[in-house]
């Protein structure tokens, strides 16, 4: 079984926490769920990371996009080598466009 490295940018750190902070607004305990469930979600991208699907936003850039489901969540992520980097979470009702 390969082991991929998983690589979460401050970017992605900071969408997380904007997550978890209007989740909180509803419940404390639903936000501190959610996170932790995100970042068990993530941490399964280091085996297999290539089962997911390619996320529509590759068609905008030259490098390949792929996107885990978690919940009404995308988490998009491109692997490179034997490192799988966390590009950004976006909301299912998002907007597909170029990543920033």
């Amino acid at each position: 079984m390969r082991v991929i490295n998983v690589h979460i940018s401050p970017t992605v750190e900071a969408e997380i926490e904007h997550y978890v902070h209007e989740i909180s607004k509803d419940s404390i305990n639903h936000a501190l769920k959610w996170y932790g469930e995100i970042m068990d979600k993530i941490s399964t991208l280091n085996k297999s990371p290539a089962r997911c699907p390619y996320a529509d936003e590759m068609a905008f850039h030259d490098y390949e996009i792929r996107n885990l489901l978690f919940g009404n969540y995308r988490i998009l992520f491109h692997i490179e080598g034997r490192t799988v980097q966390v590009l950004h979470i976006k909301h299912g009702k998002m907007k597909r466009r170029p990543l920033e």
